[in-house]
């Protein structure tokens, strides 16, 4: 009886560390796959942050693109004023300049 008793014990150590040794691997293959997941959640999560940061930079080129557009065609819209302003006054400055001449 004793004997039994002891054999029992010992089938019992046994299979608590074949337990522990299979959950120890079990253990690893989880680590192992979250890292795995993990890795590549965060390579996604990269190639996101690259893909927004390039449509960023290529909105505010284009935001700056036509900020210059509409400032240069408020400069020529300008220019085009002064120079009919300049053109009402060309026919006054001839007759001053030959004025001056003749006098």
């Amino acid at each position: 009886m004793i004997l039994e008793s002891l054999q029992r014990i010992k089938k019992a150590e046994t299979e608590a560390k074949e337990r522990i040794e299979k959950a120890k691997g079990e253990a690893i293959a989880v680590a192992e796959t979250a890292r795995a997941q993990a890795e590549k959640l965060l390579v996604e999560r990269m190639r996101d942050a690259q893909r927004q940061a390039e449509r960023m930079r290529e909105d505010a080129g284009d935001e700056a693109r036509k900020v210059c557009q509409d400032i240069a065609s408020e400069w020529k819209r300008e220019i085009e004023q002064l120079r009919k302003e300049a053109q009402k006054n060309l026919g006054k400055a001839k007759k001053f300049i030959l004025r001056s001449l003749l006098s």
